[in-house]
């Protein structure tokens, strides 16, 4: 998608804890913004005066504990214009409810070491802040659309 984006004549800042991955962007996206970093380390000083009317985030929270998921998105909106919109597509359930009833379902499978998004908690500790859209894809995957006010 963010290729397509870039062919498009969109300007791409963007960020990957993986060098090899940076590294294939890179030559798909030679004039792309990117960077090697860690999100839980907040986002990278190069990026924290900017200001973006749109970001995507494609599986990568996940990798992020429940509280530190809410407040790295608290620091995305600090960067979106008004009414400038955040998109999730990560493995997400609209409740606990159905991320557990999937868990038990996918128990051999299950990765223990990832925290996936329950819509209704997230939305609940953002309400206050922006507005909260969850579109389902599949029984284990959605898009969260964030929209700051």
């Amino acid at each position: 998608m963010t290729s397509k984006l870039y062919e498009n004549g969109h300007q791409i800042d963007g960020l990957d804890f993986s060098s090899k991955m940076i590294s294939i962007a890179k030559s798909k996206m030679p004039k792309a913004n990117l960077i090697e970093w860690d999100i839980s380390n907040g986002i990278p000083p190069e990026f924290q005066n900017n200001k973006y009317e749109t970001i995507v985030s494609t599986y990568t929270l996940h990798h992020l504990k429940d509280e530190a998921k809410i407040s790295f998105i608290k620091t995305l909106l600090s960067v979106l214009e008004e009414n400038g919109k955040l998109f999730i597509g990560d493995i997400s359930f609209e409740t606990r409810e159905n991320l557990e009833e999937c868990r038990r379902k996918s128990i051999d499978y299950w990765d223990h070491d990832e925290c996936y998004f329950v819509f209704n908690e997230i939305h609940s500790s953002l309400k206050n802040d922006c507005n909260c859209e969850f579109y389902p894809l599949s029984h284990c995957g959605g898009v969260i659309v964030i929209t700051k006010r």
